[in-house]
């Protein structure tokens, strides 16, 4: 039996809810991982922590509760933002304790010979075929796909249901919006971000906002 890990949760948004929802539905399969608690830079209204399903997460301060941690403690960080996320995560790096595991949630596919970083969150019925390399604190949300031969640098964010061909690259700090598509070999540069929707059959140069089908630059 895989044994189970407490985990800290960074963050008190939408996404932090939606990480929790997806252990409670892992963990009625097999208890794998407990949370227990959540920091952020703002308390709760009740200042006890905050609601889901039917399990309440502790509040349990600021991000000054894990720098002082004088014990190992596993944190992921849970925000869809790249920059945020990266932000959040050279902070906490400061303590050396601290360990930032790949949060593997249910019903995933991943092919043996993936390489991947750390403090990754890959959320349920992602999948990821053969020869992908990830990066540190990339976060793959539900249903998202890379096919063979990709490449996903730190810090990117691939929304619910985007999917990526073969032997496509993705930059740090990129983020593809909702239901993004993507063709067989393209490079797409560090910080864009694409549309919902948007279908990239083009290489992106960096840092440029794009959406549509087929996706373009937005002036």
């Amino acid at each position: 039996m895989k044994k189970r890990m407490d985990i800290v949760l960074a963050g008190s948004g939408g996404c932090m809810r939606e990480i929790v929802w997806q252990i409670q539905e892992q963990n009625k399969i097999q208890t794998t991982w407990k949370v227990t608690g959540y920091v952020d830079c703002k308390e709760p209204d009740n200042g006890l922590g905050i609601k889901v399903g039917g399990q309440v997460i502790t509040y349990l301060g600021d991000d000054d509760f894990l720098l002082q941690q004088k014990e190992q403690v596993n944190v992921v960080i849970c925000t869809g933002v790249p920059a945020l996320r990266e932000k959040i995560a050279k902070k906490l790096m400061q303590n050396p304790n601290i360990r930032f595991p790949n949060l593997i949630l249910g019903n995933t596919r991943i092919c043996e010979d993936v390489k991947m970083g750390i403090g990754c969150i890959i959320s349920m019925d992602a999948r990821i075929s053969t020869n992908v390399s990830i990066g540190n604190f990339v976060f793959m949300n539900t249903g998202s796909m890379v096919c063979h031969d990709g490449c996903v640098e730190d810090f990117v964010t691939l929304s619910p249901d985007v999917k990526l061909a073969g032997n496509v690259k993705i930059g740090e700090c990129s983020e593809l919006g909702i239901g993004t598509k993507v063709i067989q070999g393209i490079n797409i540069g560090k910080n864009v971000v694409a549309g919902a929707g948007s279908v990239i059959v083009k290489d992106i140069e960096e840092g440029h906002t794009i959406a549509g089908v087929p996706a373009s630059k937005i002036k």
